[in-house]
């Protein structure tokens, strides 16, 4: 039960991170986007999506993971390649926070001027009811 409780909440999240990624769909289409995912046993630690020109990869985002003892995601950060600088520049971060039937998930974009995540944070609080089904109890801005 709490293996798949655990199982359904991770789904969940991932549900969640890809509605708030919506430009990231596009990512899907093989001809234009290519993926590289950097594993630690069973767990993605990274995701770096490559734009594909003419048979030329070009580095477009990367995803970094971070999980709890239970090896579920407790954070998600974005960064975009900036061509210019030839660096990963900070895009936005999702933090995830369990507690006995609720996950709350708190989406940050970052401050290129301060060098920070925004302090205005988006929280979504979701809860799994008795059949392990998915609710959102609330969202903030």
């Amino acid at each position: 039960m709490k293996t798949n409780l655990i199982s359904k909440a991770v789904v969940m999240v991932a549900v969640v991170m890809a509605s708030v990624m919506n430009f990231s769909a596009s990512a899907s289409n093989p001809t234009q986007y290519v993926k590289n995912e950097e594993m630690t046993g069973e767990l993605m630690t990274a995701k770096t999506i490559f734009k594909n020109e003419d048979g030329h990869l070009f580095r477009h985002l990367r995803y970094t993971y971070t999980y709890d003892t239970e090896n579920r995601v407790t954070s998600k950060e974005a960064s975009k390649w900036d061509s210019v600088k030839e660096a990963w520049v900070p895009y936005f971060k999702l933090n995830v926070t369990y507690s006995d039937n609720q996950v709350e998930v708190s989406y940050a974009r970052w401050n290129s001027k301060d060098r920070v995540y925004n302090d205005k944070v988006e929280k979504s609080i979701y809860e799994l009811n008795d059949t392990d089904a998915t609710l959102m109890l609330a969202s903030t801005k």
